[in-house]
């Protein structure tokens, strides 16, 4: 009965394990870092302490404010009061927090320290035709934006990988050809629209059996210079669907994927051998509850699909995070747009790097505590990591087909 079925689903998938092995295929686990971005001056005239510190430069500490019942606002703290005197959350509050993580950062941390420790080396085995995803993750105004785009004098991980590419490929003496393309999407109310495009209208997502999620009529750029990028997202940028929230002046309200695809080639050979890397740089919406925001109306519906992306990729985190304990679990991939867009680099063939973004205040706590807790979760992900490579021969016959 289902015993049976459970041992073919075990030996099935330690089969397929297996047979990747033999392909060259190798396990990855998902690197997770996290930076705790400094109180803004709003904050502070708000009272804000600054509740987190690191350890280490892997630890992460929270202190809990309402311990001392200051940095909380006072109707929360007799919601709590009332809940003891009724005998609810009798148990004596953990004043401090703790999680360990591949890397922590604090305000001291420019964009460059992060790439260096996160992105850069999986940059250099995009050149080599090994994918990687990285996506930033957290509450809206925890730095997220600020840390995938940045600003001209602390550009981020986007222009930094691209930065680093062209610097690498000017580097390579060996004679390959190198053709940088890239595309960049939101996912908004789950539609797909093309950032590089004007009044791009909603894009279908379709499967496609050799590349997975495709988006149909989306615009590829070929580029030449990390400069030009830099001047592309700030375009795309603007056409990113904003909102002002209570958290946020600026908020994105959309999800935004960059995606580059480097193919190297050998020049001049009648079989060209080539291999294709692709990079998808991930800047989410903000991960909170429509309350905490303050939205109405058009902006609730948002943090209704936004979070369904988001609760989607958090199922997914979830799902896959229990496979190491479980063996054989169902991912929800299929739940929303973001989520079969990001699919290879939860745990296809890429190697991944979440950074979890949160803020140090005492009056972000709760958002806080769940983006860690999420990071936490996610690594114990496994990606399944190979090179894709070819000639280009049998690269055209592909296309005849």
């Amino acid at each position: 009965g289902d015993m049976e079925k459970l041992a073919e689903l075990v030996d099935a998938s330690l089969k397929f394990t297996r047979v990747l092995k033999r392909k060259g295929v190798s396990q990855a686990t998902l690197q997770v870092a996290v930076r705790c971005r400094p109180l803004t001056k709003p904050e502070r005239r708000a009272g804000a302490r600054t509740i987190t510190r690191l350890v280490d430069e892997k630890v992460v500490v929270v202190m809990d404010p309402s311990d001392d019942g200051s940095g909380r606002d006072p109707g929360a703290l007799a919601q709590r009061n009332a809940q003891r005197a009724r005998g609810v959350g009798e148990r004596p509050l953990k004043v401090e927090r703790r999680y360990t993580f591949d890397a922590a950062f604090d305000g001291s941390a420019n964009n460059r320290h992060i790439y260096a420790s996160t992105a850069r080396p999986l940059v250099h085995g995009v050149l080599k035709g090994v994918n990687a995803t990285v996506f930033a993750y957290g509450a809206t105004g925890s730095g997220k934006t600020y840390t995938m785009v940045g600003q001209d004098n602390d550009p981020g991980l986007m222009v930094l990988s691209l930065m680093d590419m062209f610097e690498s490929i000017s580097r390579d003496s060996s004679g390959k050809q190198y053709d940088v393309q890239c595309s960049y999407l939101e996912v908004y109310n789950e539609m797909v629209y093309d950032l590089l495009q004007n009044n791009s209208g909603p894009l279908e997502l379709r499967e496609d059996p050799e590349q997975g999620a495709v988006v149909s009529g989306l615009r590829r750029i070929k580029v030449e210079s990390a400069h030009k990028i830099f001047s592309l997202l700030q375009e795309g940028n603007l056409r990113r669907k904003t909102e002002s929230t209570d958290a946020n002046a600026t908020s994105s309200r959309s999800h935004a994927v960059l995606e580059i695809v480097v193919t190297r080639s050998e020049k001049n050979h009648y079989e060209r051998r080539y291999s294709q890397g692709k990079l998808a740089l991930v800047d989410l919406a903000g991960a909170e509850r429509a309350s905490e925001t303050n939205n109405r109306g058009q902006q609730l519906r948002d943090g209704a699909n936004i979070n369904r992306s988001l609760l989607a990729l958090a199922n997914c985190i979830n799902a896959l995070g229990k496979r190491k304990k479980k063996g054989f679990v169902f991912v929800p991939f299929r739940n929303s747009k973001l989520t079969r867009i990001l699919k290879d680099g939860l745990c296809g063939n890429s190697r991944t790097a979440m950074i979890a973004t949160v803020s140090g205040s005492s009056l972000q706590y709760e958002h806080t505590v769940n983006t860690l807790k999420y990071a936490d979760r996610a690594k114990e992900i496994k990606t399944h990591v190979r090179r894709n490579s070819g000639t280009v021969e049998s690269h055209i016959s592909e296309y005849q087909r």
